[in-house]
């Protein structure tokens, strides 16, 4: 690359929607800042750099785009491998330079599969671009102190996001976390002060830690300690976080969470049935005191949101519908903020288990692991399921009971709690009242024209984002099919048996240097320099 010129870099947050129409969550909490993390691998006056998330935003469309970088970094959710397929498609068919990279989960699920896709895989943490980086462009384009790069997010939101830490210190049966065994991991205090000093006054910052109460307490303390300093200087007004229901088990905790500025907390509850939750592996929610932390939580000023998850293999849709309506029929908790399906994630012990005692449907695709498409057989009759999970979408509050409980909340909260915090409590509420406030109902202008969905694996219209925006090369045409789960019997589809069969252990960084990198289609082998050279090209399409 001549020296006069800065690299050019796109990062992409990658999200599986059905429509190419769809408007995205701007407004949705949390939102992902793997972007911003990974725009903070680079030095900012070194190179130029442009991100986009399409769960924020919408789906990526923009061609001149998509062909304007020298490298093109894919991220995102397990659903999200085909987006990154096509978005790789059409980067290399625009400028055939490109070095095209993906991380994220899959990439350490399944790397032998995305390495038939992708120039590199990278299988590690954020901290795994900067040595491509470094190989394609030199090392001064390295930051010398990699953050995150808030400068690069869209103006305006009220709610801004750090990190305290990574991974999880328990292993819950569906969570990516565990398929992925990698130790829990907080961020010094250092990394931390410098992330709020970066973002200026907010009304709230959310830390997406899988579990931000996690490690010794001594650590937590002092994460609390300087929480409550920028709040005590008026730099930081308020705070929310992920944690885990044992941290609501200490009063403590929840005192020192309140003078330090904290507003609320998202928690893991799934179900308030032990058996169920035994079943999840959630053993820090097995000491029947849910809802008693949940009001200690709200009666400390401070919201709790939490999700409920149905594994139809093990639950009845009664039990659940009747769990919902004893939560709805007490306001002194919150609703609950999702009611999702249990996904089997790719390699996680519930995707290894309900392969192994065939509970998985025919003809899964990746895509279809979005919390609202039946994966598995049920206990119940089929269409009783299907029916359960189109009304996940429309409520299963129902209007006048959300509302009866959003006004009994009122009365017991309402002289407790400030401003954001009653309203982010209430806000489950409305989404159940009147659904297409909801982000599940974001794309219900496109319901006129957007074919109905089946909510069963392998039925759904694959919609018009697989279907390409500009003509392409016949060797693109696999990377526009979903990836596939399981095969017409239920059993691991063969492309993915080489990264998910028996015996075969997950790849490591150093493991993936000897796959040999190669652009598809029988190539030749590719050097990264070639890449950048511009070897090997082929006449872009006119835009």
């Amino acid at each position: 690359m001549p020296l006069s010129k800065k690299p050019k870099v796109l990062i992409v947050n990658c999200y599986s929607d059905n429509n190419r129409g769809a408007r995205g969550n701007p407004d949705f909490v949390p939102q992902s800042i793997a972007p911003l993390a990974l725009a903070g691998v680079f030095e900012p006056g070194q190179v130029e750099i442009r991100v986009a998330c399409e769960f924020q935003q919408g789906p990526m469309e923009d061609l001149r785009l998509l062909a304007w970088p020298d490298l093109l970094v894919l991220t995102g959710l397990n659903a999200s491998l085909d987006r990154m397929k096509h978005l790789c498609a059409y980067a290399q068919s625009l400028n055939p330079s490109v070095c095209v990279a993906m991380g994220g989960p899959l990439a350490r699920v399944l790397p032998l599969h995305c390495r038939q896709f992708f120039d590199e895989v990278l299988p590690g943490d954020v901290e795994d671009l900067a040595p491509l980086a470094a190989d394609l462009f030199g090392p001064h384009v390295i930051a010398p102190e990699p953050g995150l790069r808030h400068d690069l997010a869209p103006p305006g939101h009220r709610v801004a996001y750090a990190e305290a830490s990574r991974n999880c210190n328990f292993s819950c049966s569906f969570c990516a976390m565990t398929a992925e065994g990698r130790a829990y991991q907080p961020h010094d205090l250092g990394y931390i002060r410098r992330q709020l000093m970066q973002l200026g006054h907010k009304p709230c910052v959310m830390f997406l830690d899988q579990n931000f109460a996690g490690g010794p307490r001594a650590g937590l303390m002092a994460r609390l300690a300087l929480l409550r300093e920028f709040h005590d200087s008026g730099q930081l007004q308020g705070w929310a976080a992920l944690v885990t229901s044992d941290f609501f088990a200490r009063p403590e905790m929840l005192e020192a969470a309140r003078i330090s500025g904290c507003i609320g907390f998202f928690s893991g509850v799934e179900s308030l049935d032990p058996t169920q939750l035994r079943g999840f592996g959630k053993k820090q929610n097995l000491s029947g005191q849910t809802l008693e932390r949940i009001e200690r939580c709200l009666g400390a000023g401070m919201t709790f949101h939490y999700g409920l998850i149905h594994d139809p293999v093990t639950q009845h849709v009664q039990q659940l519908l009747d769990e919902v309506t004893a939560i709805a029929a007490t306001p002194s908790i919150t609703l609950p903020s999702f009611v999702s399906l249990a996904i089997p994630l790719l390699g996680t012990p519930l995707f290894q288990a309900r392969l192994r005692e065939g509970s998985l449907l025919p003809g899964i695709r990746l895509r279809d692991m979005d919390g609202r498409t039946l994966l598995t057989h049920s206990l119940d009759d089929p269409e009783q399921a299907r029916c359960l999970v189109a009304r996940m979408d429309r409520g299963l509050v129902g209007c006048r009971a959300a509302l009866a409980h959003g006004m009994g909340f009122l009365r017991r909260y309402a002289g407790r709690m400030q401003k954001y915090a009653l309203l982010s409590a209430l806000s489950p509420n409305l989404a159940q009242a009147f659904p297409a406030l909801g982000t599940a109902a974001r794309d219900w202008h496109l319901r006129a024209s957007a074919p109905m969905r089946s909510h069963v694996a392998g039925a759904e219209a694959l919609g018009t984002l697989y279907r390409p925006l500009m003509p392409l090369a016949s060797r693109y045409a696999r990377y526009f099919e979903p990836v596939c789960v399981t095969d017409g019997r239920g059993a691991l589809h063969e492309d993915l048996q080489a990264d998910l069969g028996a015996g075969v252990q997950p790849l490591t960084a150093q493991s993936l240097q000897a796959v040999q990198f190669s652009r598809p289609g029988g190539a030749r082998p590719m050097a990264r320099s070639d890449v950048l050279a511009g070897k090997n090209q082929v006449a872009s399409p006119v835009l």
